[in-house]
C-alpha cells in the first residue's frame, strides 16, 4: 500500500517555544494541504537544540503545551506526528519524540544514545518502540540512534516503517564552512545513513533534521564550534526508488512510500514506563 509522507526541516530558535511552535504550525498546515497521513518533525524542534540553555523548565508531561498542540492536530488533522520534545518524569529529563495519532494515542520513544553534552543534561532511554498503526508498524530512533546496529537489530522484521528525528550538526564552521578537523566528515553521514537503513530492512525511512545556526559543544576536546546543522532531511522509499533529499536550508518534503504491512515476525509493542503511562493519560482523555 501506498502512504503519504512528510519530513519538516526548519531552523529552531532555542527556548523560543511559541515561536518555533508556530513556525511548525505552518509545515503541518502545508503537509496536511499535500495528502501526508505521516509528518515528522526534527528533533527538539520546540525548544531548540543547543548545549547551553537549561532545559528543566520546558520538560513536558503528556499535558504539556507542546504535546496538547501536537495531539490536538493530529486528531483535528487526521494525521499522525512525530516529533522530538524534552519530556520530564519525576526530576529526571530525557530526550524524546512523541508520536501522536489522529484517534487521541500519544507514544513516546527515549533517546538511547546520548551524545556530548546531552549526557549531562538527559537520561538516555532504554528500549526500542514499535507502534502499530492502520497501514504498519513503525520503529523510531532519534538523533545519533541510528548510528547504531543495534538500535536496528532491535527493529529488523518488526516494523514497516521507521522515523528519525533528529539535529544532527554539520561540524563545519557556518562562516567560512571549514569542516572541523576531527569531526568534519561526521556531518555529511546523515545523508546516507536513512538509506542504508531503507535499504537493509527494505523498508521506507522518514529523516527529519533541524537546519539553520547552532554552537556545537564537545567537553571532552574542551572546543566549541561555530556550527550549523546539516539538514539533508530524506524520505526513502525501501528499496522502491531513490531517495527524496533536502540540502541545508528549511523545506518540507512530501512524498509517497510503499508499505508492506505484517511482514516478518508478530507485531510487538514494546515502551518505557513513562510512555506506558502517557498512553494511559491519552485515552482517558480521549
Amino acid at each position: 500500500m501506498k502512504l503519504t509522507t512528510a519530513a519538516v526541516q526548519m531552523p529552531s530558535e532555542v527556548l523560543g517555544l511559541s515561536a518555533n511552535l508556530q513556525l511548525a504550525d505552518d509545515y503541518l498546515r502545508r503537509a496536511r494541504d499535500a495528502g501526508a497521513e505521516l509528518v515528522v518533525l526534527p528533533e527538539l524542534f520546540n525548544t531548540g537544540y543547543s548545549a547551553w540553555p537549561d532545559f528543566g523548565p520546558h520538560g513536558e508531561s503528556p499535558d504539556g503545551p507542546t504535546l496538547s498542540y501536537l495531539r490536538g492536530r493530529a486528531r483535528r488533522w487526521k494525521m499522525h506526528i512525530a516529533a522530538g520534545y524534552v519530556e520530564r518524569e519525576g526530576r529526571h529529563l530525557y530526550n524524546s519524540m512523541a508520536f501522536c495519532s489522529p484517534d487521541g494515542d500519544l507514544h513516546v520513544y527515549r533517546k538511547r544514545n546520548l551524545v556530548f553534552w546531552e549526557r549531562f543534561r538527559f537520561h538516555p532511554g532504554r528500549e526500542p518502540l514499535v507502534v502499530q498503526t492502520p497501514w504498519g508498524r513503525v520503529g523510531f530512533a532519534v538523533c545519533a540512534d541510528m548510528i547504531y546496529r543495534k538500535v536496528w537489530k532491535d527493529y529488523r522484521d518488526r516494523i514497516d516503517l521507521a522515523v528519525i528525528s533528529s539535529a544532527w550538526p554539520e561540524f563545519a564552521d557556518r562562516d567560512s564552512g571549514r569542516c572541523h578537523w576531527l569531526l568534519g566528515r561526521v556531518g555529511p553521514m546523515c545523508d546516507g545513513i536513512p538509506a542504508r537503513v531503507a535499504e537493509d530492512l527494505g523498508i521506507p525511512v522518514v529523516f527529519a533534521n533541524q537546519c539553520g545556526e547552532t554552537n556545537t559543544r564537545i567537553p571532552l576536546l574542551h572546543t566549541t564550534i561555530r556550527d550549523r546543522f546539516a539538514g539533508r532531511s530524506s524520505i526513502c522509499d525501501g528499496r522502491h526508488g531513490e531517495p527524496l533529499k533536502a540540502g541545508l536550508e528549511p523545506d518540507l518534503l512530501v512524498a509517497s512510500v510503499t508499505i508492506h504491512p505484517k511482514r516478518g515476525m508478530k507485531s510487538w509493542h514494546s515502551t518505557s514506563p513513562s510512555a506506558r503511562a502517557a498512553e494511559s493519560s491519552a485515552s482517558a482523555r480521549s
